[in-house]
């Protein structure tokens, strides 16, 4: 079959402690203090085998996710500029759908012909986070494209309890290929409803909301947040293209900090005047600028306001939890969107065309042309590219 196949050394650095789990199975939690001499290319590989409890799926579509593209940055050492937790080599990918083709002897979850979505954070089940029902802060993780073999492929192999059927999306889209592009954007979908649903806690409509970024996890974020029934919905965006989108997902107010700061003006004030003084009930996270938007928040939190801390960010980020404290608002923090009823409540959402995220969807590429994808993913531009059936 043919697959993006990636490759690098193990090379940990000077001074970096490795842990137990990364020596025995060269899987590392930082990958750019391990991995070096990242590089990737479409090759021919052998089509995955089954085990008894797995599945194997003709992949029809999968997601290019900001991850993928920054896990083949290189810094100025040779490192991968991907932080998180990796394996290599491997075939990438972790968002992503496909047709069952053939499955494991213990499977009765799953049959022949169905289209499925794939959860991208694969827990266990038996470790202590698990047992507590934090599926995503597993402590044995594994990640289809990031620690085991993913989805820009024609073929994957994936384990029956982490696939969830989109026959409802067939019914509503009308065909294979329609269903199968909307379930491979389930994942980051997921990831906006893990951090303002399930860890979050939002409950209540009515309150006015605040997303930060329009990526394609903030684009999921005003969708959802729309369906929830929000009052007034800002969404914070610099790119011209992603304002559109944000707009055309159900964004009310489109608001350009930096442009705003040029002329003088105050976001948070912005804000406060924009809710007659009521503020934000709830704010989402999902561009990982904190420096940035931690301020804005502080000066326009609503009485209980939430701040939904979705995108990632590494290093420090101050926080005068003052104004947290004094209007009794709270910071959630989350990651990942596995487990917890979220994959099978998203797709309900878009069989019932309460949420659509065709919208977000700006491009699509074969498999042979991932390198054209992923490039347009790095520029910061796109909403979601998609490898797609369409083009093989």
């Amino acid at each position: 079959m043919r697959a993006f196949y990636v490759e690098a050394d193990w090379a940990p650095k000077p001074g970096y402690k490795l842990s137990k789990r990364e020596l025995e199975t060269k899987r590392a939690m930082r990958g750019n203090s391990i991995f070096k001499n990242i590089r990737g290319s479409v090759v021919d590989r052998p089509q995955p085998g089954i085990g008894p409890d797995e599945a194997l799926l003709k992949i029809g579509a999968a997601g290019i996710c900001g991850t993928d593209a920054h896990l083949l940055r290189k810094d100025d050492d040779g490192y991968t500029r991907y932080d998180g937790h990796s394996r290599y080599p491997i075939v990438t990918g972790h968002e992503f759908s496909g047709t069952v083709v053939e499955v494991g002897a213990n499977v009765t979850s799953l049959k022949e012909g169905d289209l499925v979505a794939v959860e991208s954070m694969h827990w266990c089940g038996e470790c202590d986070a698990c047992r507590r029902g934090f599926f995503n802060q597993c402590r044995n993780l594994d990640e289809p494209g990031l620690t085991f073999d993913g989805g820009f492929a024609e073929f994957a192999a994936i384990k029956a309890r982490h696939c969830y059927t989109l026959n409802d999306l067939k019914s509503y889209y009308g065909d294979d290929v329609s269903a199968l592009e909307q379930g491979a954007m389930i994942e980051p979908v997921g990831v906006a409803y893990n951090g303002l649903f399930v860890c979050g806690g939002l409950q209540r409509p009515g309150g006015h909301a605040a997303v930060f970024g329009a990526g394609p996890v903030g684009l999921a974020a005003v969708a959802l947040l729309k369906a929830a029934g929000v009052g007034k919905l800002f969404c914070f965006e610099t790119t011209p293209e992603r304002q559109k989108l944000a707009r055309d997902l159900g964004a009310d107010h489109i608001v350009n900090p930096v442009a705003m700061t040029e002329k003088g003006e105050d976001p948070a004030e912005f804000l406060m005047d924009m809710t007659n003084g009521q503020g934000i009930r709830t704010f989402a996270e999902c561009a990982g600028a904190n420096p940035a938007t931690y301020p804005i928040m502080e000066g326009a939190l609503g009485i209980g306001g939430k701040t939904c801390q979705i995108g990632h960010r590494v290093g420090k980020t101050p926080v005068d939890m003052y104004k947290f404290m004094w209007n009794a608002a709270r910071v959630s923090g989350s990651n990942g969107q596995s487990g917890c009823g979220i994959y099978p409540d998203v797709i309900n959402l878009m069989a019932a065309g309460r949420i659509d995220m065709r919208k977000a969807i700006t491009g699509r590429v074969s498999l042979e042309n991932i390198q054209e994808g992923l490039d347009r993913s790095s520029r910061g531009a796109a909403g979601k590219i998609l490898v797609s059936a369409r083009y093989t």
